[in-house]
């Protein structure tokens, strides 16, 4: 297929891959593809993407048992070189072409729906704006094989003993003249909750207490928040008891899945806290936005 070939639409399927790392069909179909109920038309073109080289095509060999086991698409080289010229964005190069390792894919399936989510949500109003989003994979440096060095999220807070920080996205969300970072914590329970409770508080507390955070964003707001998306209200509880007497348990911010949605997840209060028992909203709106 010649690059005059490709349709607005072909560009925009390439761009979701390289954006979101990892997507399925029905991901696709449903943002890309509305208009297709039974998938012939997304699976010919996606075919067509893959046979040219625009993003890449991986089986599922760990299939979850409410999903189908259909493939996922992960970025191309091609398509990354395409989108660096058709955007005149040479960061579109340094997008992670690597094949998904098979055991993390649902977690990265999980962390598109959350992404594309925001971006929803973000795009089906005015008041809030996403200003920038950072995924764990985000690479500053192909060439370094250390963590902190190699990924721009990824921070190496201390050496001895070890003590590092690396959460799955990052983004800085600005509203009503103000900006906040979020980091985000994507469970899937695949770990215990002490477990999570104990290998991820400590990190996020040394990013704080050194202000690291200010090296992935530059906020009107000094202190953030990490969102912590659970599979299940009782997961999301077990979380919540579980880090509430950990260091800085104030940061944390706990959500299920069937909560994040595009209408819920900035306005309305599905978010708690360690602290107290009712929810909060992401963003409180203004009390005239209110009023109409």
């Amino acid at each position: 297929m010649n690059t005059t070939m490709l349709t607005d639409r072909d560009i925009d399927v390439i761009h979701d891959v390289a954006r979101y790392y990892v997507q399925n069909r029905p991901q696709i179909q449903r943002r890309r593809f509305p208009a297709d109920p039974n998938g012939r038309l997304t699976r010919r073109r996606l075919q067509l993407l893959v046979e040219q080289g625009f993003i890449n095509r991986q089986k599922t060999l760990f299939c979850h048992p409410t999903a189908s086991p259909g493939p996922v698409y992960y970025p191309a080289q091609r398509g990354c070189e395409l989108l660096a010229e058709h955007f005149d964005d040479e960061r579109y190069l340094l997008t992670l072409t690597q094949p998904p390792i098979p055991h993390h894919t649902w977690h990265w399936l999980s962390l598109a729906t959350t992404h594309g989510t925001f971006d929803e949500a973000v795009a089906n109003q005015s008041a809030v704006k996403i200003e920038a989003w950072v995924n764990e994979f985000e690479i500053v440096n192909k060439s370094e094989s250390a963590p902190e060095k190699r990924f721009r999220l990824y921070t190496l807070i201390r050496e001895n003993p070890r003590l590092a920080c690396a959460p799955d996205a990052a983004f800085l969300l600005s509203a009503y003249g103000h900006s906040k970072i979020f980091y985000v914590e994507q469970d899937r329970a695949t770990s215990g909750v002490q477990q999570i409770a104990n290998g991820k508080t400590g990190g996020y507390a040394g990013l704080l207490t050194q202000n690291l955070h200010l090296r992935h964003f530059t906020p009107s707001v000094p202190a953030f928040s990490v969102l912590m998306i659970a599979p299940s209200a009782r997961r999301r509880d077990s979380l919540r008891k579980a880090i509430a007497d950990k260091p800085d348990a104030a940061l944390w911010r706990f959500s299920t899945e069937s909560d994040v949605t595009a209408d819920n997840v900035l306005h309305t209060p599905i978010w708690y806290s360690c602290g107290k028992e009712d929810p909060d909203p992401l963003v409180k709106r203004k009390a005239e936005e209110t009023s109409r």
